[in-house]
């Protein structure tokens, strides 16, 4: 049952798999990029409120430590995570907020474009790990519960996956590219994985790090990265398409769980 169970965090990352492969059959870059980004500034936003935020209270009411020190290593942990970020930010070259719609400078945009998709990667494979060994656990003790989890996970990963491919696609470096590509699809299993291999048992306390630190990680990305790039393309209707069709796939998401 333990290899058996393996199974879900492998297809939860396969989603990875086929946004990418959506965006390479997409003609219509800048379009589908506009979409992107607002469709997964709505989904980080669920991600926040009704998988992150929840799994860290009901993780903090299991560790033995007073509410004031819980509350500390939580916000700790949380702002570690954007300064994680935040130094991707200052040590990736070739990335500025301040572009318009006519970019004149191709190359400046490109840059942008990688840095944006470069971070969004980071944040989420580490989320994705941890996400991947929710997942096998679940799936020992509910075999349709892991199925259902992988699921939710996997609708989370797949407009993920059409900004993160858009914002990659035509950059020159193919070798990080398809590095990142790969680790994302394989994040989930590999989590689980490590498990399976060195038979882990992670405990409360290093579990809420982890997601607090993660939770960092995304709130950086939605307020300080997402968020921008909705503001400078605010006029145009992909946009609105895009927070739409997130608000729909939040529905089901709850819908699944």
């Amino acid at each position: 049952m333990n290899e058996v169970a393996l199974i879900f965090p492998i297809l939860s990352g396969l989603f990875f798999l086929i946004g990418f492969k959506i965006v390479s059959l997409i003609t219509d870059k800048k379009r589908i990029n506009v979409l992107a980004i607002s469709l997964a500034f709505i989904v980080m936003i669920g991600i926040i409120f009704m998988d992150l935020l929840p799994e860290i209270m009901d993780i903090s009411y299991r560790v033995s430590f007073s509410k004031n020190g819980k509350i500390l290593i939580i916000i700790g942990c949380i702002l570690a995570g954007i300064m994680i970020l935040k130094l991707f930010d200052i040590f990736i070259p070739n990335h500025s907020h301040h572009h318009t719609e006519k970019e004149k400078n191709k190359e400046e945009h490109l840059g942008h474009q990688f840095h944006l998709g470069f971070v969004i990667s980071c944040s989420l494979i580490l989320h994705n790990i941890l996400e991947g060994t929710s997942i096998y656990i679940l799936t020992l003790e509910n075999f349709t519960g892991g199925f259902l989890l992988a699921m939710a996970v996997g609708l989370h990963n797949l407009p993920l996956s059409i900004e993160i491919g858009s914002a990659l696609e035509d950059n020159k470096n193919k070798k990080i590219v398809y590095g990142l590509k790969i680790a994302l699809i394989l994040s989930s299993f590999i989590g689980a994985l490590i498990l399976v291999l060195f038979k882990i048992t992670i405990s409360d306390m290093i579990l809420l790090v982890l997601l607090s630190i993660s939770l960092g990680m995304i709130l950086y990305i939605a307020l300080f990265e997402l968020l921008r790039e909705i503001y400078n393309y605010k006029t145009q209707k992909e946009t609105l398409y895009g927070i739409i069709i997130g608000i729909i796939l939040l529905s089901i998401m709850i819908l699944i769980d």
